[in-house]
């Protein structure tokens, strides 16, 4: 049995940051079951998303814009949204949304 304590900065690499490396430890066991997993901005990114995309985990979350691998025209500068505006990019099984809501 292993104590979740925090990131697991020890797991991180190049291609996973220790927060990805926290959350595909946590889901490595359920794998396959069709669970589905909902996440806040600090534990979201596509990169993780995608890797439980393919352990047929199902997965949600807020991400924060900046975060790599988001769609370059999600950044705070490209976002000059009016109320009830609304952008969709999709990747296969990926869809990013944001919408402006006051």
């Amino acid at each position: 049995m292993r104590v979740y304590v925090g990131t697991d900065s020890l797991s991180a690499t190049d291609n996973m940051t220790a927060t990805h490396a926290t959350v595909r430890y946590l889901t490595c066991r359920i794998g396959g079951l069709g669970h589905k997993i909902f996440m806040d901005d600090f534990f979201s990114s596509p990169r993780p998303f995608d890797d439980l995309d393919r352990c047929n985990i199902n997965s949600c979350g807020t991400v924060q814009p900046y975060r790599k691998y988001m769609p370059c025209d999600f950044g705070p500068k490209q976002m000059t949204l009016k109320r009830g505006d609304l952008r969709v990019r999709t990747r296969e099984d990926f869809t990013a949304l944001v919408w402006k809501d006051r």
